[in-house]
C-alpha cells in the first residue's frame, strides 16, 4: 500500500540485522507524512544486546511487547539499571545515553516512538574511537598502547550477543518505567478498553506519551482528533481499518493489521475499527506527554438542532431521536 501515512514493517529493510537481533526504524522517509515522530521496533534474540547509545535530538518511549530486557540509563546526575517486561513501558530523555539487553530465554520485542522524525543516534564505539591517544590515556590513567586495541575494533554495529548470564536479575523498579498493562482501566466498554500512559500517570514524561487500548470484535474508536498532538498507532494483533481525514479533504482509507501502523497529524479527524474476527491489540504514540481529545460526540452534543439542520440542510426536527453524548466516547458501546 502506497500511503504516506502508512506502514509496514515486514516491507521495510532492517537498519540492522544479526545475530544479537533486528532493527527497524520508520521515519520521515520511510513514511513521509509523519509529523514530530517516528517509530523503532526492536527484536533482541536470546542475550542479544543494543549498545549504549543516545539520541541528540529526540526523546524516545518504548513498550515490551514480549519477553523481558534489563535497561540502563545514564543520567547527567546518576546510573539506573531496572528491568522491564511484557507490558511495560519506559522513557529515555533526549541525550541520555541507554543500552538494553534481553535476559529471557525467548527474543524480546519493544515497541519504540521517537519524538522526531529523523532521529539522530551516537553510540559508544565510535565515541570512544573519536578520542585522542593521549586523551584517552590521561582520561582513563591507561598505558599508551591500551587504546589501540580499542580503535582496531571493526564491530561497529549497534547489537551485540554476550555471554549467559550467572544470574538472571529480579524485577527491579525505577521512575524511567510504568507498568502500563498492570494498571487501570478509565475506559472500559463492551466494544474494548484503554489504558494511560500519558503524563497523569508516569509523570517523568516529555514530549511522548502512550495509550495502550484493545477492541472486542466489531468496537470502534470513536471519531475523533488530538489539537496537541499526532498520532501513532501500531497494531500489536488482529485487523483494523483507519480513516484520516485531512484538511485538504483527502481521506485515507487504510487496512491495517498486526505489524502495521498509520498515522493520523495534529488535529486531523480520524477513527479505528475492528474489521477482523479476533479482539484487536493497539499501542497508540503521541508526540505529546499530555495529549488531548475532542470527540465527534461531544462535538455534535454540543449543538442545537436548529444549527446542526442548517449544517447537514435538514429539518431541526430530524434530530429529536438523536441521543447527544455530552462526554467523549472514545471506545464506542457495541
Amino acid at each position: 500500500m502506497a500511503n504516506q501515512l502508512f506502514f509496514d514493517l515486514r516491507s521495510i529493510k532492517p537498519l540492522e540485522s544479526g545475530p544479537g537481533g533486528t532493527l527497524t526504524t520508520v521515519t520521515g522517509k520511510e513514511t513521509p507524512g509523519l509529523v514530530n515522530i517516528s517509530f523503532a521496533n526492536l527484536t533482541l534474540k536470546k542475550r542479544g544486546s543494543l549498545e549504549p547509545i543516545w539520541h541528540p535530538n529526540a526523546h524516545k518511549v518504548g513498550y515490551c511487547t514480549q519477553g523481558r530486557v534489563i535497561v540502563t540509563v545514564r543520567s547527567p546526575g546518576a546510573a539506573d539499571a531496572f528491568t522491564v517486561k511484557k507490558g511495560e513501558m519506559f522513557f529515555i530523555p533526549k541525550g541520555y545515553i541507554h543500552h538494553i539487553e534481553n535476559i529471557s530465554e525467548q527474543d524480546s520485542v519493544i515497541q519504540f516512538a521517537l519524538n522526531h522524525t529523523a532521529p539522530e543516534t551516537m553510540n559508544l564505539n565510535k565515541a570512544i574511537s573519536s578520542i585522542s591517544d593521549s586523551v584517552y590515556n590521561s582520561t582513563f590513567n591507561t598505558v599508551a598502547s591500551f587504546v589501540d586495541g580499542l580503535k582496531k575494533s571493526k564491530n561497529n554495529g549497534l547489537l551485540k550477543t554476550l555471554p549467559p548470564l550467572n544470574k538472571i536479575p529480579g524485577d527491579i523498579t525505577s521512575e524511567y518505567k510504568y507498568d502500563i498493562e498492570g494498571s487501570g482501566k478509565p475506559i472500559l466498554t463492551k466494544g474494548g478498553y484503554v489504558q494511560l500512559g500519558t503524563k497523569g500517570s508516569f509523570p517523568i514524561l516529555e514530549g511522548l506519551g502512550i495509550l495502550g487500548f484493545g477492541l472486542n470484535k466489531k468496537g470502534i474508536v470513536e471519531p475523533h482528533w488530538h489539537t496537541n498532538a499526532g498520532e501513532l498507532v501500531f497494531i500489536v494483533k488482529g485487523k483494523t481499518r483507519i480513516t484520516v481525514l485531512s484538511p485538504d479533504g483527502t481521506m485515507n482509507v487504510m487496512n491495517v493489521n498486526g505489524g502495521q501502523g498509520a498515522f493520523a497529524p495534529a488535529s486531523h479527524f480520524h477513527n479505528i475499527e475492528n474489521v477482523g474476527e479476533e479482539d484487536v491489540e493497539v499501542i497508540a504514540f503521541f508526540s505529546n506527554a499530555d495529549p488531548d481529545y475532542i470527540g465527534i460526540g461531544e462535538v455534535v452534543g454540543s449543538y442545537s438542532n436548529d444549527l446542526l439542520g442548517s449544517v447537514f440542510d435538514v429539518p431541526p426536527t430530524y434530530f429529536d431521536s438523536f441521543k447527544k453524548p455530552e462526554k467523549p466516547l472514545v471506545i464506542v458501546p457495541v
